[in-house]
């Protein structure tokens, strides 16, 4: 029985430990609503009240609930590249890191080029532990003049895990 409990301690302690490495090492993706604002605007009738309420719940950290409302608007509207980035944001606040990515790819092939889909996916990318994709991304925003030093500080972290 002794060995038993040490066996599910010992285990509990390496989860704990492994998740606050995750943690740590993790870059948390800014949500910029101003730089998807036009795309946002740009959604079926009867949406846009549905967008403005779940802006309000990922502003209160409701982001199970905004995930229901996302889950619906992407649906109306899969090729609004906002509402996926959105999506992409609330479900890596949840621990889905995969699922994050996914949204933040399709967000990026969507619609019009912006430099700020391209950002989101690079932070996406490095806390999913994609480096050649992260390092993509970085590439894309490096001579923006808003991205453009936030992907040089991301860049260093990314070469700084590497060494």
């Amino acid at each position: 029985m002794q060995t038993t409990r040490w066996s599910v301690g010992a285990g509990i302690l390496g989860l704990c430990l492994m998740f606050a490495c995750a943690s740590a090492r993790s870059v948390k993706p800014e949500l910029d609503l101003n730089a998807m604002g036009e795309p946002l605007k740009d959604v079926q009738a009867g949406d846009s009240e549905v967008v403005d309420e779940t802006i309000r719940l990922i502003q209160q950290k409701e982001h199970a609930a905004a995930l229901v409302n996302l889950t619906r608007l992407t649906a109306n509207n899969p090729h609004n590249a906002a509402l996926r980035v959105l999506r992409g944001y609330v479900l890596l606040e949840l621990g889905n890191v995969t699922g994050s990515l996914e949204e933040a790819r399709i967000a990026e092939e969507s619609g019009s080029h912006t430099g700020y889909k391209c950002w989101f996916l690079a932070q996406v990318a490095y806390v999913a532990g994609d480096k050649a994709l992260c390092r993509r991304e970085i590439g894309h925003v490096a001579g923006s003049p808003v991205y453009g030093p936030k992907a040089s500080r991301l860049s260093a972290a990314l070469e700084r895990e590497t060494n």
